[in-house]
């Protein structure tokens, strides 16, 4: 398994309410910190998975199926330091 570390915008729902952070922490968002900036919630993830695709699909899935109305509408995947040089 390999950590990937992604960032999620999502829109449509409040997913900062204790009972939705209750919510998504019961269905495996316990890898991810969730906030708002700019009016804009993210949820930044570092999650296990064998590839990176498997890690953002779960992700989603598990949001966008615990609370209602929450869509992801982009997945900004963190540089690699591995990957550079």
């Amino acid at each position: 398994m390999t950590l990937f570390s992604f960032t999620l915008t999502i829109e449509g729902a409040d997913v900062m309410g204790d009972d939705a952070q209750d919510a998504l922490f019961g269905a495996g968002c316990d890898d991810a910190t969730f906030g708002v900036s700019g009016g804009v919630q993210t949820a930044e993830f570092d999650r296990e998975a064998g590839e990176f695709a498997e890690a953002v699909a779960s992700a989603i899935k598990a949001i966008e199926s615990t609370v209602a109305g929450a869509r992801v509408v982009d997945v900004h995947r963190e540089s690699d330091a591995a990957a550079t040089g």
